[in-house]
């Protein structure tokens, strides 16, 4: 997980600006290209699924699990779970490798 630190948004009561306000726009106007930039960043990064494939053959849909369940009960619920992961995107069903 990428962690995303946003700049500080410039002051608008900085003696800078106080008599300028097209000065204030353009530093606003690049706070916010900086802060679109490094929040796509992140998200290509954070939202990119997992490039390992995992295919799910057949199974009983399990969402409970225990100390006591069986290797079966394992099984299902682990099914499960890669299949909801899957749903979400998180999981990649097809092998992709790319990006960084």
């Amino acid at each position: 997980m990428k962690r995303v630190v946003l700049p500080q948004p410039p002051n608008a009561n900085d003696v800078r600006y106080s008599n300028n306000q097209l000065a204030f726009n353009r530093d606003v106007s690049d706070w916010m290209s900086r802060v679109k930039g490094l929040l796509e960043d992140s998200d290509r990064v954070n939202n990119r699924p997992m490039g390992q494939q995992f295919v799910v053959g057949s199974f009983t849909t399990n969402t409970t699990i225990s100390g006591t369940s069986t290797g079966t009960d394992v099984a299902n619920f682990l099914s499960s779970l890669i299949t909801a992961m899957q749903a979400k995107g998180v999981v990649s069903q097809t092998v992709s490798r790319s990006g960084g």
